[in-house]
């Protein structure tokens, strides 16, 4: 027998229903405006889109995985702050009724990544869409005491680095569009990471502890990311390809179906890495507490004075990285 679809109340009674209580959260669903209490003045907000047909698949993702990435992906941000998520609001539209099981997948998804990074669901709203799913989440976290992390400190002379792995976000959508089980097989790694990348809040508050000078996210590829943070500092930088993180299944599955993994992991994005720079003599230090804290990071080159953006390979070859990188227009 088919289940029951839901209506509106219906999707606003099983998400108050799933979601679980806060002590800082004094007014949540059901009023028409949440009241959170803050314990800093300042507060950071971000918000992100994920929609069907743009975003993911359903035919390769999973609802509780989309649930997840919808969380993940605005809690990244803050920590590319170096702050703590503290509440989020979910707009969420589909283009018809979904059944109690269809919502409870994706809200499990959702609130097990708002769960694991201390981060409560204080409201939100539903509504038809009039194509596919739709899930925007916004964010409100507490920013580090010495102030956010901002993309515009970089100065000429810093090292550049990056924590984590590049390009494995997009070597398991490779994986998944191909549709090929055999690979699925050999590389769940990769499509565990496409599909629930892990927002690096502990990296994030280290990195603005050790006096980082500006850090992003790796939401649209290692290449385009740098050159904002260079944009937004006034600088230019060089990066060497062969100091940048990339995963021996990454380099194994792009060896196997004839692709690049340097691409991957200059353009593939969604990686949700930490790009950050810091004083050169402070470097080390930087590395080294990240490390200590399960974050493993890497310096893969330096801000420059020049406005240009390179990457040398290890011929000395210099490219350009202009025009890499996720862009949704183009």
């Amino acid at each position: 027998m088919a289940e029951d679809k839901l209506d509106e109340s219906g999707i606003i009674s099983l998400i108050e229903e799933l979601s679980q209580p806060d002590p800082a959260l004094i007014v949540g669903i059901g009023d028409d405006a949440a009241l959170y209490k803050f314990n800093m003045p300042d507060v950071l907000l971000t918000v992100d889109s994920l929609y069907e047909g743009v975003h993911f698949d359903l035919d390769t993702h999973s609802l509780s995985d989309v649930g997840w990435k919808a969380a993940a992906v605005n809690i990244s941000d803050i920590a590319a702050m170096g702050g703590s998520p503290a509440c989020a609001l979910l707009s969420l539209a589909w283009d018809r009724a979904p059944t109690r099981i269809e919502l409870s997948s994706l809200l499990g998804g959702l609130l097990e990544c708002l769960s694991e990074f201390n981060c409560v669901l204080a409201g939100g709203d539903t509504c038809r869409s009039g194509s596919g799913l739709s899930l925007t989440v916004t964010v409100a976290g507490m920013p580090p005491s010495r102030g956010p992390l901002r993309r515009s400190g970089a100065r000429p002379g810093d090292a550049i680095g990056v924590t984590g792995v590049l390009g494995d976000s997009a070597a398991g959508l490779y994986v998944l569009k191909s549709g090929s089980d055999e690979l699925r097989g050999r590389f769940p790694g990769l499509v565990e990471a496409h599909l629930r990348p892990k927002p690096l809040v502990t990296a994030g508050e280290v990195l603005a502890a050790t006096k980082a000078t500006a850090a992003e996210d790796v939401s649209d590829g290692l290449a385009r990311d740098v050159r904002n943070i260079c944009m937004a500092s006034g600088v230019g930088c060089v990066l060497e390809a062969g100091s940048l993180p990339v995963s021996v299944d990454t380099l194994e599955l792009a060896g196997a179906v004839g692709m690049e993994a340097l691409d991957w992991a200059l353009g593939g994005g969604e990686d949700y890495a930490l790009v950050f720079t810091g004083a050169a003599d402070r470097f080390d230090r930087m590395l080294n507490a990240l490390n200590d804290c399960g974050n493993p990071a890497v310096r893969i080159g330096e801000v420059t004075e020049q406005s240009d953006t390179v990457i040398i390979d290890g011929s000395g070859k210099r490219t350009d990285l202009g025009g890499t990188g996720y862009e949704h227009f183009t």
